[in-house]
């Protein structure tokens, strides 16, 4: 999580979201004005059954993996099982993470799958990384607030102790956006150059009993190497 004190007034930064039906459209990502791109995608019946199962026999799943494109499917195979639901799920999973290889020009990826029945990121937070892709298989998908409609000095300790909703964060429930199941999102952060500011507030989905979840996110493996450097010097 970033906090609000040592960044730019956000006010002053125009930061806006698009939406798309194809993945042609992801490169726009690099346009400025652009924190949140969401690839409004319909996942088919084979995956919304891979979701199912995976949730159902493995509900502690938690997959942590550097990878290349051409290793998911054999690397998500070899962690979870090599059922025809699970290869369904290594596919699509593998095409993502050609797509965002592609898009950034990079070769490999930090990869995560996992199965969670409560909020990883429960308050609204802008993240401190480039950018982050994220997606859900199965259950509530990840919120988030446009630019505009966010008081930014209410985040991190500027929420005085209370809630997201009784700091001002927002003024209204409404203005809370969510992904839907099977999209593909493309938040910005507070790293990505020249957007100091402009990271996508966005939190875990809350629901007021528990829901499973099948969550992936795709990071750069600088993340990666970074946190591990970080918990490596906390051990010394």
């Amino acid at each position: 999580m970033f906090s609000s004190e040592t960044i730019q007034d956000p006010s002053i930064l125009n930061r806006t979201s698009y939406f798309t039906d194809s993945s042609v459209e992801l490169s726009k990502i690099f346009q400025e004005e652009i924190n949140i791109l969401i690839w409004q995608r319909i996942i088919n019946d084979k995956l919304l059954k891979a979701g199912n199962y995976i949730l159902g026999k493995y509900p502690e799943l938690a997959i942590s993996e550097v990878v290349k494109p051409e290793e998911v499917e054999k690397t998500l195979i070899q962690e979870i099982d090599s059922s025809e639901e699970v290869s369904c799920l290594s596919k699509d999973i593998s095409e993502v993470v050609k797509l965002f290889c592609m898009l950034f020009n990079v070769n490999s990826v930090w990869l995560r799958l996992d199965a969670i029945d409560k909020p990883m990121c429960p308050r609204f937070h802008a993240d401190y990384l480039k950018c982050r892709l994220v997606s859900t298989y199965k259950g509530p998908a990840t919120q988030w607030i446009p630019h505009n409609l966010v008081n930014h000095s209410k985040l991190g300790s500027g929420n005085e102790g209370k809630s997201d909703k009784e700091s001002g964060l927002f003024l209204k429930d409404e203005d809370i956006m969510q992904l839907n199941v099977g999209d593909i999102g493309l938040l910005k952060g507070e790293a990505w150059e020249g957007n100091q500011g402009g990271g996508i507030v966005h939190r875990s989905p809350h629901s007021e009993d528990s829901k499973q979840r099948l969550y992936m996110t795709i990071d750069f493996v600088d993340l990666y190497l970074r946190i591990f450097q970080n918990r490596s010097n906390l051990d010394i």
